[in-house]
């Protein structure tokens, strides 16, 4: 009995830090964006970064749930869309595509 216990500890307690996780990849004419793309996620007045590997996948963990701006920072652009956290991972293929001079994300 007293073996299940540290067990059960360490899951609630690692829990709420994996509380919400937007994951996905990024491309640009149809072809990955690459490695290195900054990521960052405004939620609240919190922002949480990573960037895209060399297949231009993204992972974000975010501790709290609600609405965000998702913002991808490529070539002096930061093009933006609205994304959900939820307390499951959620995935968000996105899309840059030229809009006139600017860049805009679109969900594919």
């Amino acid at each position: 009995m007293t073996a299940w216990l540290p067990a059960l500890v360490v899951c609630l307690v690692s829990a709420p830090a994996f509380a919400g996780e937007i994951r996905g990849t990024v491309t640009v004419g149809g072809k990955s964006i690459g490695q290195g793309i900054a990521i960052e996620a405004h939620c609240s007045e919190q922002v949480h970064s990573t960037s895209t590997d060399k297949y231009g996948s993204y992972r974000i963990f975010l501790p709290e749930n609600g609405t965000c701006q998702l913002q991808v920072l490529y070539q002096n652009q930061t093009p933006s869309r609205e994304v959900i956290s939820f307390d499951d991972s959620t995935r968000y293929d996105l899309a840059l595509e030229k809009d006139g001079e600017q860049y805009v994300v679109r969900r594919k």
